[in-house]
């Protein structure tokens, strides 16, 4: 291939084809690696704005620090079709670690099909075609955990990607390796914060003429979780470095009805670009769609998730204040397993401030539906008013243990209408 042509497809790639994909704005137009922002059903349902978040598989991608807050398997596949006819494919796999945080890995395919080639005065020269994909290995943990009922700052975990990227272009390729971190802390009230440097070290594929090396990026996410997590929002803003570019904002929201429904949406400031979305639940599983909406057209996304093994429970109080005295005079814990799962036994500890265990109930085989507390302790006395820990533990087969996360509840006394709904804080 002579040094013409090959300027000839460089001008192509930085200027036409990939920035037609996948940087829509004239401030993005060329930036090597954009395609890498576009993963996730999850993410693109929500604008992007996912730092905070980072909940799934694709955690690998958005921040790798995700990973060391995953419980079971989970496998996540997503296809975008652009405008431009443009296919990006991305599909997600992460395996926890028995309290050891989880690994996770991802293959991102960005493919243009076949487009005309050109020179510079505008003649065709055939067809080519444009491959862009992206292998992540990434690795998270939590190296933070605190009482929640006195703590602000509830847990905190860290996690890295190491990535390398290639691109194939006519009859000539290049790669490179690169090296993403991440950080991401859990609050009181609901409220997360994540923080990423995409690119730390900075894959630079190197051609004959040229190199594009991607951009490197520091993006700071915030994310609120309100009623027991029915309404999620979230915000991210990054900055490139090393970049003419302004400041990157990204605006999310997700809603869930019924508790198999979610409603998505998001808006990307800086590229005007609207984001609307929805998925359905069907036991550990999901179906997702969305589709990003900007001036020049309408670019879809489907995709489908998939979590297996580990120890699939979850447990929720409600009410999560409640009085022995009063109109509602217990709390009933609702539990929720996977059928699949092997579960040998379990046990359910509600424990003071001081750590101390006030009420435990235990079972073998699998755990029931629901629990119902009415505040009393082992010995059958009933107990102060405070905020109390909850954790159930499950133990499998094999005799490992895994316990939730620790939640608050409220047992307080007086006039019922008058206490019932405090906060379930403590100054």
């Amino acid at each position: 291939m002579t040094k013409f042509r090959l300027a000839v497809l460089s001008a192509v790639l930085s200027q036409s084809a990939w920035a037609a994909g996948f940087a829509r704005a004239a401030m993005d137009a060329g930036l090597p690696g954009e395609y890498l922002n576009y993963t996730g059903y999850r993410a693109l349902g929500m604008g992007r704005a996912y730092t905070a978040l980072s909940e799934g598989p694709e955690a690998v991608s958005w921040n790798p620090a995700g990973l060391g807050y995953l419980r079971p398997n989970t496998i996540s596949m997503t296809h975008m079709r652009t405008m431009e006819a443009f296919n990006l494919d991305s599909v997600f796999y992460a395996q926890p670690v028995f309290k050891k945080g989880a690994f996770g890995a991802g293959y991102i395919r960005q493919d243009s099909g076949n487009l005309t080639l050109t020179d510079d005065l505008n003649r065709g020269m055939g067809r080519y075609s444009d491959l862009q994909q992206t292998v992540m290995l990434g690795y998270g943990l939590q190296i933070l955990s605190r009482n929640p009922a006195k703590k602000f700052l509830h847990r905190l975990a860290v996690g890295s990607s190491v990535k390398y990227s290639d691109q194939t272009l006519y009859n000539t390729s290049a790669g490179g390796w690169g090296l993403d971190i991440g950080a991401l802390a859990r609050f009181k009230y609901g409220l997360s914060a994540g923080l990423r440097v995409q690119n730390l070290v900075a894959p630079a594929l190197k051609y004959e003429t040229a190199v594009d090396k991607f951009t490197r990026s520091v993006i700071l996410g915030l994310a609120a979780s309100l009623w027991n997590g029915q309404l999620v929002l979230s915000a991210d803003a990054g900055q490139a470095l090393g970049a003419d570019q302004n400041v990157r904002l990204n605006l999310g929201g997700e809603g869930t009805l019924w508790k198999v429904l979610k409603l998505r949406a998001g808006y990307d400031l800086r590229n005007s670009e609207a984001i609307f979305g929805f998925g359905y639940l069907f036991g550990r599983s999901e179906a997702a769609y969305s589709s990003d909406v900007t001036e020049a057209g309408v670019s879809q996304n489907i995709g489908f998730s998939y979590a297996f093994g580990g120890f699939p429970v979850t447990i929720s109080a409600n009410p999560e204040v409640f009085s022995p005295v009063g109109l509602r005079k217990s709390a009933t814990f609702i539990i929720k397993t996977d059928a699949a799962a092997r579960i040998y036994g379990w046990t359910l500890y509600i424990k003071d401030q001081d750590g101390e265990v006030a009420r435990s109930f235990r079972g073998s085989g699998p755990p029931p539906g629901e629990l119902v507390w009415d505040g009393s302790t082992q010995t059958g006395s009933m107990v102060a008013a405070s905020n109390y820990l909850y954790t159930m533990e499950v133990t499998n087969a094999e005799g490992k243990k895994e316990t939730t996360p620790p939640q608050v509840i409220r047992v307080v006394y007086g006039t019922p209408m008058d206490r019932m709904y405090e906060p379930t804080e403590t100054p």
